[in-house]
């Protein structure tokens, strides 16, 4: 085989989603059906909170969505003593009905939706909506720490994968139609169209890696199911907002970029305890069904002392947001939020890690705020402000999704005054989260996110039509090839013997300092005897390999090679010289 240049002569990249009039009606009906989803959801947890924690309970949580909300007294002494008791019986309803007929519903709803997406060919069992549906109710409902769009997500989802199955939609198209339910799931139950639409093709990849071709139908199930929900709920926020916000007084820049880098820092924090405590929970012995029943009576022992932990957490931000909690208060949520949002989903119980972390960030932001106030002179951003600035950052920290929360913070507050100060401070914990959380077991909230299309399974799918159609082509003299052999080589980097075991086939990885990074295939790969480059992967592009074509890090090359010439290789791409020196050495005798 000589070290040539394949023989196609052009840049092709396979779009995942192609624009089809067809999809957009199936869009329209997601939306529909999505909206009536967040619907019935919104009154089973309330139905549920009314006659587990208000009744069973003795604790009423304070209401958003109004200016005028009233601080919930701790309850009178004999009453606290209930309160451990509703959360454990919500836990242990929640583990029996999921663990009995659909485990894969346990946890927080978005990242199993992501892990369908990404892993499991957009298929879920019909059962899993209507299980996720009542066991969420009943976990928030009964006072455990974690969120409603989660669990809208993930029955949205499965809406959206029902109706792909009946309507006989496959492939991309039914990894769109997903994405499409997610979106109408959250835009609902949050009243948030646009940012929930981006945050469904931003929230699948931990960096700024979008999946933009499917924008158009995650807007349009968006917007459908977010006028579906109004018609039956309203068209108010979900937080009512005590000032029109104004960016007018640049120092107060100074406070934010503060914000954003201790937001960054919390994000960075939030996996750890939240996968921490899963993993510790899953190590007990016994029934699985039994944990989230464990999990509510650690909740419900801490709101003994602290009940501001319990729920969703959307009462308290709107208290934050008018001014009403004193600075113990908000360090106490602040705290407290996090262990409670592990300890309830980290042990099996089912429920979103949205609201709780957006309460955690509301409270950061008010303890900022606070000290703005009193450190910058003629300070004029009223404290709302940065509030509602620190529930995006720490959202777009710990879930690496800058741009969406960016969005939500202008539909929260129902304009632009504020996306200044949230650009920054958005941008700010993401960076700074992404670098404190390089070598985390756990680098993001959201476990089946992946860093980027080349570490997805569909886009390897991809990835594996592109190198047939060149083997197919003649690009590269390949006479015998599996495809189960290609998929193999491709997820997990395993050569591949092609054309009567003479040669193989391999991926590479290009390191930061290899000796290929930033030099050109004629330069590397082309002048290594019985080599042959087939196609270079970046990002999300599929690029055919030419002589001039520059590889950079982060790269994955595609190679033909000879047996001898595949550790020097190898070593080259990672980029130990004298590993790679003495492989070539060995070769050469």
């Amino acid at each position: 085989m000589e070290a040539t240049s394949p023989k196609l002569t052009h840049s092709a990249t396979e779009p995942l989603f192609r624009p089809s009039t067809k999809l957009i009606g199936y869009c329209l009906l997601i939306g529909l059906f999505g909206g009536l989803a967040a619907v019935a959801f919104d009154w089973a947890v309330h139905f549920s909170e009314q006659y587990l924690l208000v009744a069973l309970g003795h604790y009423i949580p304070p209401a958003s969505g109004t200016l005028t909300p009233s601080v919930p007294p701790h309850p009178i002494h004999w009453a606290r003593l209930w309160i451990p008791f509703v959360t454990t019986l919500g836990g242990l309803l929640s583990g029996f009905i999921v663990y009995t007929w659909a485990p894969e519903a346990e946890g927080h709803g978005t990242d199993a939706a992501i892990a369908v997406y990404h892993k499991k060919a957009g298929s879920i069992r019909p059962r899993v909506p209507l299980v996720k549906g009542i066991a969420s109710a009943l976990t928030i409902g009964s006072g455990g720490v974690a969120g409603k769009e989660g669990p809208t997500a993930q029955i949205s989802v499965g809406i959206a994968a029902m109706l792909a199955r009946v309507l006989n939609v496959r492939g991309q198209e039914r990894r769109a139609l997903l994405l499409a339910g997610m979106a109408a799931g959250l835009a609902a139950i949050f009243r948030a169209p646009l940012g929930m639409a981006i945050f469904a093709v931003e929230i699948l990849y931990s960096e700024m890696v979008f999946e933009s071709e499917a924008l158009i139908y995650t807007v349009i199930a968006a917007v459908t199911a977010y006028a579906v929900h109004g018609i039956f709920v309203g068209w108010e926020n979900v937080f009512s907002m005590p000032v029109d916000f104004s960016f007018d007084h640049p120092a107060s820049l100074a406070g934010f970029a503060l914000l954003g880098l201790l937001a960054g820092l919390l994000g960075a924090v939030m996996p750890t305890i939240f996968y921490g405590m899963r993993d510790l929970f899953r190590r007990l012995p016994g029934p699985p069904h039994l944990r989230p029943a464990l999990g509510g009576l650690m909740v419900g022992l801490a709101s003994m002392w602290a009940p501001e932990i319990l729920g969703t957490g959307y009462g308290w931000i709107q208290l934050a947001l008018v001014g009403k909690l004193s600075l113990v208060t908000v360090v106490i949520v602040m705290l407290l939020k996090g262990p409670g949002l592990a300890a309830t989903v980290g042990s099996g119980g089912s429920g979103g890690v949205f609201a709780p972390s957006l309460a955690i960030g509301a409270m950061l932001g008010s303890a900022v705020g606070l000290a703005a106030h009193a450190l910058i002179p003629g300070l004029t951003m009223p404290h709302a402000a940065f509030v509602v600035v620190g529930m995006a950052a720490v959202f777009a920290g710990c879930a690496r999704v800058p741009i969406s929360t960016l969005i939500m913070v202008a539909e929260m507050t129902g304009g632009y005054g504020l996306i200044v100060p949230a650009m920054l401070a958005n941008m700010l914990a993401f960076m700074v989260q992404r670098s404190l959380t390089k070598r985390a077991k756990y680098p993001t909230l959201y476990e089946s996110q992946v860093k980027g299309k080349h570490e997805s399974y569909l886009h390897r799918g991809v990835l594996v039509r592109r190198a047939v159609q060149m083997l197919e082509s003649g690009a590269v003299d390949a006479e015998e090839l599996s495809l189960p052999k290609l998929v193999s080589l491709l997820r997990f980097g395993e050569p591949v013997r092609v054309s009567d075991e003479r040669w193989l086939m391999v991926t590479l990885e290009i390191e930061p300092g290899s000796a290929f990074a930033g030099r050109t295939i004629a330069d590397t790969i082309g002048g290594i005897s019985g080599s042959t480059a087939v196609a270079v992967l970046r990002g999300d592009e599929m690029l055919t390999p030419r002589g001039p074509t520059r590889l950079e890090p982060g790269d994955q090359l595609l190679a033909i090679t000879s047996p001898a010439s595949y550790e020097f290789l190898q070593a080259f791409a990672k980029g130990d010289q004298e590993e790679s020196g003495e492989a070539r050495k060995e070769e050469g005798e």
